[in-house]
């Protein structure tokens, strides 16, 4: 039986994000799974991580990043919480996480849906890193259109699962981004899921927003260290200009998203992410699981 208690971490703005840790009903210590939810906040689907990585003996914590922010969600306005924090976030969530005496420090991980994948990957960059590295970064359908002038990563394991027919994040830019993390140090893997769509695996039926914002056809680039520029306008900003990035986010943004849930995508999708958590965080000897072949991995 999962024992859930409850997780408080205090991040570097002055937030203090509330959460649950679920523990597996194996002997301690731990490896451990950080979950990072997407613009549509911490939902209830979401626990179905947790089932599905409390057989493997891995603790599951999962944080909400908004409510405690006064936000609900940020599908119309992504620009209320940025990735970038979040991945700041997951950083402040790792170094309480480690604290924990019942959990392995050098064995935790993080794992991300949509905007909590793109914190995800984010995580592994040096530059949102904190002293010490996550063991595992995991992506699920995250938005990959930026490209930050140093790309040097914590040399941690990321692995990316994208959805080929998802026209709200865009997967192609997932694998142009695959090449960036690689020379910045980490190892990577992505897997293209033909036929799924955002949010595979919420079980949900097929859905449509036409005030959600996707900035799937935005290319943001770090030209020089703090001056960005969105490549398909040409509009651009300084780090810490909020206005300056609105402006380009404007030209380029594109309103109307889509998802919905999708069984046997979520199957491969399922086993891809207990062969990588095997393989990469549990460490277990016996690694026979092999991605699937309704995949393609780079």
């Amino acid at each position: 039986m999962i024992a859930v208690e409850p997780l408080a971490v205090a991040t570097e703005d002055g937030a203090v994000l509330w959460g649950e840790l679920h523990l597996p009903p194996t002997p301690p210590p731990w490896p451990a799974m950080l979950f990072l939810h997407g613009s549509g906040g911490l939902l209830r689907w979401h626990r179905r991580y947790t089932n599905l990585l409390s057989p493997e003996g891995v603790a599951v914590a999962m944080l909400d990043h908004f409510g405690p922010r006064g936000i609900r969600r940020t599908v119309h306005d992504q620009e209320r919480l940025t990735s970038e924090q979040m991945a700041r976030d997951a950083h402040a969530a790792l170094a309480a996480l480690a604290a924990d005496a019942r959990l392995d420090p050098a064995r935790i991980g993080v794992m991300g849906l949509s905007k909590g994948g793109s914190a995800a990957w984010r995580a592994a960059l040096r530059r949102f890193a904190g002293p010490r590295p996550f063991a595992l970064h995991l992506a699920l359908y995250p938005g990959c259109e930026t490209r930050y002038a140093d790309m040097t990563t914590t040399g941690a394991p990321i692995v990316i699962l994208v959805g080929l027919a998802d026209s709200y994040t865009c997967p192609h830019a997932c694998f142009d981004l695959v090449p960036h993390l690689r020379a910045g140090g980490s190892p990577v893997e992505i897997y293209g899921l033909p036929g799924a769509p955002h949010g595979w695996d919420s079980g949900a039926g097929r859905w449509y927003d036409a005030k959600g914002v996707s900035y799937a056809p935005c290319r943001f680039v770090e030209i020089a260290p703090g001056l960005w520029r969105e490549e398909t306008s040409g509009e651009t900003w300084r780090a810490g200009d909020a206005e300056g990035r609105r402006r380009a986010v404007e030209r380029c943004r594109r309103f109307g998203v889509a998802g919905g849930g999708c069984a046997e995508s979520t199957r491969v999708s399922d086993r891809i992410v207990r062969a990588v958590v095997r393989r990469m965080l549990t460490a277990e000897p016996n690694m026979a699981a092999r991605s699937p072949r309704a995949v393609s991995a780079l």
